[in-house]
């Protein structure tokens, strides 16, 4: 949430060939049958394919029974999860704030920073779990490769469409204004090391709006934390 937050094994060096058939021939069925539901998950379609069988042969199905907690608010963590059936309720200081379904992840921010959980999920339903180790999702290098940016603070991040709009034009003055934000914000830094062309294209698509005095833009504990902002003018 806004200001509070909210994977060596062999088997995770990338797979040589690049087509899907040249490698489910040396993966047994749960293996294929997780690939191909990974292959479907927005958060990897960005992912290059051939990395796909990699991340299927990383991955442990885990199962848990309805009102199981599988992470506590708090803890240390070293599992990244992917919902594959069921449902599961995010809690937030005891206080329930979201639900996750099929497709929905959690548990990126405790390996990404290394911090503790910053919120308890609980099992809503019985569920079947994908997880990938700590280990696994930087020998891969899903920290680098994955872009969370576009969720929830907590939840998966998939139940509802963000608006993106066309990208304004900016002034050279404009552009050294955002550039310097980005290299300046603290947060970004520690989660990400943007390169220059990545600084570049955000500058690139980032859109103007004005906004009225008086209007919230963001709320402490909030799950929507889907824009970064810069202030050109104004308080």
């Amino acid at each position: 949430p806004r200001a509070a937050a909210a994977m060596g094994d062999t088997c995770c060096k990338p797979a040589a060939p690049t087509d899907y058939k040249d490698v489910t021939s040396v993966m047994d069925d749960q293996e294929e049958d997780t690939l191909r539901f990974l292959s479907n998950v927005q958060l990897f379609k960005r992912l290059p394919r051939d990395l796909h069988p990699s991340l299927a042969k990383c991955c442990t199905t885990v199962r848990h029974s309805a009102a199981e907690a599988i992470i506590r608010q708090g803890d240390q963590g070293s599992e990244f999860f992917i919902i594959k059936q069921g449902t599961a309720d995010v809690s937030l200081d005891g206080k329930r704030v979201a639900t996750l379904r099929s497709g929905d992840y959690f548990g990126e921010t405790a390996l990404l920073r290394d911090e503790p959980r910053t919120a308890t999920i609980t099992a809503s339903s019985n569920i079947v779990l994908l997880k990938i180790k700590q280990s696994e999702f930087r020998r891969l290098g899903l920290h680098e490769k994955l872009d969370f940016a576009k969720r929830g603070a907590v939840g998966g991040g998939e139940s509802k469409e963000v608006e993106v709009k066309a990208p304004s034009p900016k002034t050279q003055a404009e552009r050294n204004l955002m550039l310097h934000a980005l290299q300046s914000n603290t947060n970004i830094n520690s989660l990400v090391d943007l390169s220059d062309a990545q600084q570049k294209a955000l500058i690139e698509i980032s859109w103007k709006e004005s906004v009225p005095m008086g209007t919230e833009l963001i709320r402490q504990g909030d799950l929507d934390a889907d824009y970064f902002y810069i202030v050109q003018e104004g308080s």
